[in-house]
């Protein structure tokens, strides 16, 4: 099984991608600074970039950074290309997922009355509510296109 060991720097037209992959349990950090800062963290932390910015997409493998230069900002899209092109895995692990607002390994709590994740670093707490049919169908969407994608290859 996928350790989710891949690691993700997404520039700040992404915003909704990297909360994605912050739910499917990637390490995935924000970045809204500048191209320079986005490619010295890159290659200091080894992390994949994604970006709409043609400019920044061809700088970063100028400098010999893994980079997956995005055409359309399509969630289920995006991460149908991203499971096709880096294996990540389109499922969610109660036990993988990361805080979507600060990137921090979530902590299952099984023990309450409903299934339930808490923050240690934000302290924020999350639950299926009924945002949950979104997630899903996000996913589900998600994967047909991969389905889709490796039938057309």
């Amino acid at each position: 099984m996928n350790k989710r060991e891949e690691r993700f720097i997404v520039d700040a037209m992404l915003g909704n991608i990297v909360t994605w992959l912050r739910i499917l349990g990637y390490d995935t950090i924000y970045w809204n600074g500048d191209d320079g800062g986005l490619i010295e963290k890159a290659l200091k932390e080894d992390r994949i970039i994604l970006t709409m910015d043609r400019e920044l997409a061809l700088n970063a493998i100028r400098n010999g950074l893994e980079t997956f230069y995005i055409l359309k900002n399509d969630s289920p899209e995006v991460l149908a290309e991203l499971a096709e092109r880096y294996g990540i895995e389109l499922h969610f692990d109660p036990n993988m997922t990361r805080c979507p607002v600060c990137n921090a390994p979530l902590k299952f709590m099984n023990d309450k009355p409903r299934e339930e994740w808490m923050c240690p670093n934000c302290g924020k707490r999350y639950w299926k509510g009924s945002h949950w049919k979104n997630i899903v169908k996000t996913i589900k969407d998600a994967e047909e296109k991969l389905i889709k994608l490796r039938g057309s290859i």
